[in-house]
């Protein structure tokens, strides 16, 4: 059986660990349900309430609030913590479209200059792994069909690949490698 919420502030006040043993007992499943309604993040919902309850204990909420008000109290806690977390996510997702954005809009812009540099520095690559970049990157052909092509294990072609594209990120950024790569598949 759950304790009262008078029983809970009464024990907080006498002995804060025994009174947060019992708040959690009492409250955490129910609130992270809550949260999770908001969130459909469990992990995200049972930060949420974890640190709700730190705040709680923290800010010695338990002397201010009475036994009538506690639940609605926890509710609306961690209702507001969910929607500032669903605003703050809403935030970094647009910030991180913007920046995508901005990086395809320079990508577009790529000069003729850049693209045969970016060719040269494919040719100069040794020559297997010249061959794997062009196969699997250019030509978008699998790693098992490119392994065939060139009588070497797909494991081979994987390193290769790894090591050949590597090279190229030291050399050009990877917003307008990839926007050249994937101009040449079509």
């Amino acid at each position: 059986m759950h304790s009262s919420t008078s029983e809970i502030l009464t024990t907080f006040v006498k002995n804060p660990d025994q009174g947060g043993e019992l708040l959690f007992k009492r409250y955490y499943k129910p609130l992270v349900l809550f949260a999770d309604s908001f969130l459909t993040d469990i992990h995200f919902s049972q930060d949420i309430v974890q640190d709700v309850f730190y705040d709680f204990i923290k800010h010695h909420s338990y002397r201010q609030i009475s036994s009538e008000t506690l639940t609605s109290y926890l509710f609306r806690c961690v209702r507001n913590a969910c929607l500032n977390r669903l605003r703050n996510r809403k935030v970094i997702m647009e910030a991180e479209l913007l920046k995508f954005e901005a990086a395809e809009e320079e990508a577009m812009t790529i000069s003729p200059e850049l693209i045969t540099a970016i060719r040269e520095a494919i040719q100069q690559l040794p020559e297997k792994t010249h061959q794997v970049i062009v196969s699997i990157l250019i030509q978008g052909k699998k790693y098992k069909e490119t392994a065939e092509e060139l009588n070497v294990s797909v494991n081979t072609v994987k390193t290769l690949l790894s090591h050949g594209v590597k090279q190229l990120r030291e050399q050009f950024p990877d917003t307008l490698l990839l926007l050249f790569l994937r101009s040449r598949k079509g």
